[in-house]
């Protein structure tokens, strides 16, 4: 019986504090890590919300071809005239 309160006793002044220490020295880089891991997803967000008009790109390229065609006609038009 007397060993099972050694045990006890080293159990509750050894082990259970260095769990603890253990955890806590866990626990530090997991809520750092939480933090990186947001300021990524709001950085993330942000970079969709910026590239919403590449889909425009498209037809701004089309209405630039368009343009200068007629650009090329108007040119060739001015210097005949001239």
């Amino acid at each position: 019986m007397t060993l099972w309160w050694i045990g006890n006793a080293i159990f509750v002044l050894v082990v259970i504090p260095v769990v603890v220490v253990l955890l806590h020295r866990l626990v530090k880089p997991v809520v750092a890590i939480e933090r990186h891991v947001n300021v990524i997803h709001d950085n993330a967000g942000a970079i969709v919300v910026a590239l919403d008009g590449v889909k425009a790109l498209i037809t701004t390229r089309d209405l630039v071809k368009r343009v200068g065609g007629g650009l090329t006609r108007y040119v060739t038009a001015v210097d005949r005239i001239l």
